[in-house]
């Protein structure tokens, strides 16, 4: 495969109108090229959707390095296309020398020098910038407004689409109990209640779930008769000590967490996708529609570091830089997520 076939590949599989953010920003920074000379390591999780945002900063004139199978799966076939479209795979001599501006998730390369300063997109990835942050730059792309649309919606929907993968089509009046009420619970309670299910979050720590959702107080009784159990707490073993529980039901089992969050006692081949994040099974992860926002804003963290000299510390996006984004996104993506706010309100508890 030629560059110029693997980049007609990519607009066809992923047009301008599922991905606008990232097409404005491709097409107004290969024009003015305002990353030239700089070198930035992605650790993006490695997809095909996102090849198309390392295009978009190649078209801003970086070098582009992709950093991955440090902490996320990744897709091989995506892996054997960055060398077709000129970006680098850092070994580890490189990696060492580090980079103007390391584009991070889940800390997975923390420990590489940046020169300018680091974005990081994951809430868990930020507890490990915490003593970096004291001497460099680091920006937390997970306290967006702009992530709720991969971490909740992306993230729902990549659950509804990995149980069909596996033949699960119909929810409706199904029993599903999700453990986690962050926003990635959030999102996956918000997608199975919209697709008729019965909704249970196990999570002592959030005591108000959304609307249309029922934290549980007798977890391990709701567990043996549940239809549908899904681990979504981003901490290792976090389902483990309702292993029991778990086990005596006839319950799908699905985890949505990098970590293996159901715990040993488990085997893996009774959880969908061997424990590894369900969403994972399918090409895209998380739809373009998504993912595209979320991206264009890591990406635009880079162009911030490079324009201003920002001292030590931990950092939001600028409101701004997410006004415009959101400005470029369908009406429907943005009401989706209005909708979604609107929804997380406190509910009931059993």
């Amino acid at each position: 495969m030629t560059r110029q076939e693997a980049e007609a590949t990519l607009a066809r599989d992923y047009p301008p109108n599922d991905c606008p953010a990232l097409t404005a920003q491709h097409n107004a920074w290969g024009q003015a090229r305002p990353l030239a000379g700089l070198t930035v390591l992605d650790a993006t999780p490695l997809f095909r959707n996102t090849l198309v945002k390392h295009l978009a900063l190649q078209a801003a004139g970086a070098e582009v390095w992709v950093g991955y199978g440090r902490a996320m799966p990744f897709d091989p076939i995506a892996a054997e296309m960055t060398p077709v479209l000129r970006l680098k795979i850092p070994d580890a001599a490189r990696l060492a020398q580090g980079f103007d501006v390391v584009l991070d998730c889940a800390a997975a390369f923390s420990d590489i020098p940046a020169r300018l300063g680091y974005a990081e997109l994951t809430r868990s990835g930020i507890a490990g910038y915490r003593t970096i942050a004291k001497s460099k730059p680091v920006f937390n792309v997970d306290g967006s407004r702009i992530k709720t649309f991969e971490t909740a919606l992306g993230t729902g929907d990549g659950l509804i689409r990995g149980l069909r993968h596996f033949g699960i089509n119909d929810l409706h009046g199904k029993t599903a109990v999700v453990f986690g009420c962050g926003k990635v619970g959030r999102g996956i309670l918000f997608r199975l209640a919209h697709e008729g299910a019965h909704c249970f979050v196990v999570d002592p720590a959030r005591p108000l779930p959304p609307q249309d959702v029922t934290l549980a107080n007798d977890p391990d009784a709701l567990l043996r008769r549940a239809d549908l159990i899904v681990t979504a707490t981003g901490i290792k073993d976090a389902a483990a000590s309702h292993a029991p529980a778990i086990l005596a039901s006839h319950a799908i089992l699905a985890n949505m967490g990098v970590e293996d969050e159901f715990g040993p006692t488990i085997p893996a081949d009774r959880v969908l996708n061997a424990k590894a994040p369900l969403n994972f099974v399918l090409t895209d992860p998380t739809r373009m529609r998504y993912i595209d926002p979320t991206m264009a804003l890591h990406n635009l963290v880079a162009l911030r570091l490079a324009q201003t000299d920002f001292a030590p510390g931990l950092f939001l996006p600028d409101p701004a830089d997410e006004s415009a984004i959101l400005a470029s996104l369908p009406k429907s993506l943005v009401d989706e997520l209005t909708a979604f706010e609107t929804a997380q309100q406190g509910a009931s508890h059993v």
